[in-house]
């Protein structure tokens, strides 16, 4: 047979093929786009066959078409002999002292706090990574500089002056190219530290404390910038990995394959009354019910992608490269090497992870507290936010705080709402509202806007907003809280504006806008006596989420608002309705801190029955009223089966009044 001739003209058709794009591939393939930007981004653009395999192991997820963007957040992480120093320290304060939570994830400083982009960016945020690293004077020519840091509620690191500004310019560079109008982001500019133990009981400090003084900060040579992202629906939820496979033998439970993660609410946890939670597989995004006892719990960072690895300073280690070995390291998971693969690729080790919705909000808050007060510090369950600009709809990890590890005692915060309006400026009404109803600000310390309401600007008579000096207290609590290392599980609100105002600056305050709902509950409001003609028309929950609250449309009361509707309440009457709801709180919250926003008497009558004491004369009561200042704050503890009062872990707000100017004033 005779041998072909080469061609003088290739066709064209191979050598384009040679140079698709995985996204290309894919919609060749046949797959939206949408789903493909998905995949990519989920398995960190590890290539097609990762990205199909993620496809089609997610075939049956309700949000494989909604455009839920990822999370991503920017480490240095240790590696080499400093990592493997560190992993033995873990290893040996989790045996001598028991769990804190430093081990829930890896050893790391934030660089960049959490921030979400769409999954057409993933590539751009990887590659932009690598580009800033690789210019000339990037890399650090000498060890990261660790100062060692103790106080009795955190023990850690901190970066020397000279190399934290050195991190935050590559930071800074990295956002300054990275933001555009779809990704919003920002650095980590606060004192940046690595954690070794937070969240620990005081009669741990002596131990850790021994420990971390062991440690040498000096050999911290070997560093590396990770890119890490997380499906946004691990925000507020535990990790645990599946050590039992199971097959449903109903329509509303969840298969469960052997090394699978399930993500599981807290409150699904506490509240199960047969053992069965729902929870969704991360292989497969599905949800539905399991058996608690068929999973265990493990670090929430297992369920996290690995974007990019980029070497921050010289050393042998080869920083911007995926170990490929590692696509090996799991065996099937039950259902073929597909999802081997998948899980593989997206999780690597235990170790190789970052801390993220709770260490994020955590150490910051203490380094500004800490500093320069550490016998002020106090040990709490909770964590608080490295950067309270930032989202982080966990939540958190959202929430972070995990009741089935913490051994702090519980805490129920009682808080008073912020300045109002009505008492700030007397009848403002009729001068802040045109006749069209519109309002008009007359003072920088009134709202900047207000919520339209059914009743138009009547219902704010008896409804009265905050002033922004209000907002402004509110916001200022919750960073204290955060900066004392409180965690907030649970929050309720009296429906009246001015503490659900209250309740959403303190979550702001607290990092935790995004990821905690307020719950309205109707008995918090006050004495229904100073309501003699009818309650106020509260807005409703559906019109507090247009407003930009959030809401927990799904709670049911304990005291609906219908059974208020007689203001014939007697003052030992209102205790006792302040006493049920607060037993009732408190009962179906057994697990996690509770914050309740109400009124100046509920700091009173919410606490009164839980403290054992009976339900003061109406005489008394009210005398308290005038010792109770706007965000008036009180804490109960409980422990040994009984609630106390405590000490507030933040400082009060104290500030004097401001007149009104009137600049004619000079004039005279």
């Amino acid at each position: 047979m005779a041998t072909l001739p080469p061609r003088k003209n290739p066709t064209p058709t191979k050598i384009s093929k040679q140079h698709l794009s995985p996204l290309q591939i894919l919609l060749q393939m046949g797959f939206p786009k949408h789903r493909a930007e998905k995949a990519l981004a989920a398995t960190g653009n590890r290539g097609v066959q990762l990205a199909s395999d993620w496809l089609l192991a997610h075939v049956n997820d309700p949000s494989l078409d909604d455009a839920l963007p990822r999370e991503y957040i920017l480490y240095a992480c240790p590696i080499g002999p400093f990592l493997e120093y560190l992993q033995g320290f873990w290893r040996k304060s989790l045996e001598l002292c028991g769990w804190n939570g430093a081990h829930n994830f890896t050893p790391h400083i934030t660089m960049v706090s959490f921030f979400k982009a769409p999954d057409s960016s993933a590539l751009h945020l990887e590659q932009t990574l690598k580009s800033v690293m690789e210019r000339q004077g990037a890399q650090l020519n000498e060890s990261l500089k660790l100062e060692t840091y103790i106080s009795p509620n955190f023990m850690g690191y901190f970066v020397v002056e000279e190399h934290a500004d050195y991190l935050k310019r590559i930071a800074m560079q990295y956002v300054k190219e990275v933001s555009n109008a779809t990704i919003s982001l920002e650095p980590h500019v606060k004192s940046l530290h690595l954690t070794l133990a937070y969240q620990f009981p005081n009669s741990q400090f002596t131990s850790l404390k021994g420990l971390v003084e062991e440690l040498d900060p000096h050999i911290s040579n070997e560093w590396e910038l990770r890119l890490y992202s997380r499906d946004p629906r691990v925000s507020g939820k535990q990790v645990h990995k599946v050590i039992h496979p199971y097959v449903p033998s109903e329509s509303d439970e969840l298969e469960l394959i052997s090394g699978d993660y399930v993500y599981v609410s807290n409150e699904a946890l506490v509240n199960s009354p047969d053992g069965w939670v729902e929870g969704t597989s991360w292989l497969t995004g599905c949800s539905g019910l399991l058996p608690e006892s068929y999973s265990e719990r493990t670090a929430e960072s297992d369920a996290w992608t690995l974007h990019r690895k980029v070497s921050l300073n010289h050393t042998n280690f080869i920083g911007d490269t995926f170990n490929k070995n590692s696509l090996t390291h799991f065996k099937h998971l039950g259902t073929g090497l597909k999802h081997s693969r998948l899980k593989t690729t997206m999780a690597e080790t235990k170790e190789d992870r970052a801390e993220m919705e709770n260490l994020i909000e955590e150490v910051s808050a203490v380094i500004k507290d800490d500093v320069s007060h550490p016998v002020e510090c106090t040990v709490d369950s909770g964590t608080s936010a490295e950067n309270e600009e930032i989202s982080i709809t966990m939540e958190n990890k959202g929430t972070e705080f995990d009741p089935l590890v913490s051994s702090a005692p519980q805490k129920l915060f009682i808080m008073r709402h912020g300045e109002r309006v009505d008492f700030t400026f007397g009848t403002w009404i009729p001068y802040c509202f045109d006749e069209t109803g519109i309002y008009v600000r007359k003072d920088l310390n009134m709202p900047l806007q207000l919520p339209i309401r059914q009743l138009g600007p009547r219902g704010y008579m008896k409804d009265t907003p905050l002033t922004q000096i209000g907002i402004h207290q509110a916001l200022l609590t919750g960073e204290a809280l955060r900066n004392a290392y409180v965690d907030i599980t649970h929050v309720f609100s009296s429906p009246s504006f001015r503490c659900v105002q209250t309740c959403d600056a303190v979550l702001r305050g607290l990092g935790k806008k995004d990821s905690l709902k307020i719950k309205l509950e109707p008995g918090l409001f006050e004495w229904l006596v100073w309501y003699p003609e009818s309650l106020p028309d509260w807005l409703t929950p559906e019109e507090l989420v247009t407003a930009n609250y959030n809401i927990d449309l799904e709670y049911k009361p304990v005291v609906p608002q219908t059974e208020l509707m007689e203001t014939h309440e007697t003052c030992e009457e209102f205790y006792m309705r302040s006493a049920f709801v607060t037993q009732k709180i408190v009962s179906s919250s057994t697990s996690g801190n509770i914050l309740l926003v109400a009124h100046a008497c509920s700091l009173d009558v919410c606490s009164r029955d839980l403290l054992g004491c009976a339900p003061r004369a109406s005489g008394e009561m009210t005398k308290l009223l005038s010792k109770v200042p706007y965000c008036g704050l009180l804490t109960l503890c409980h422990s040994n089966g009984k609630w106390d009062m405590v000490e507030t872990p933040c400082p009060p707000i104290t500030h004097t009044n401001n007149q009104r100017f009137d600049w004619k004033v000079l004039q005279q």
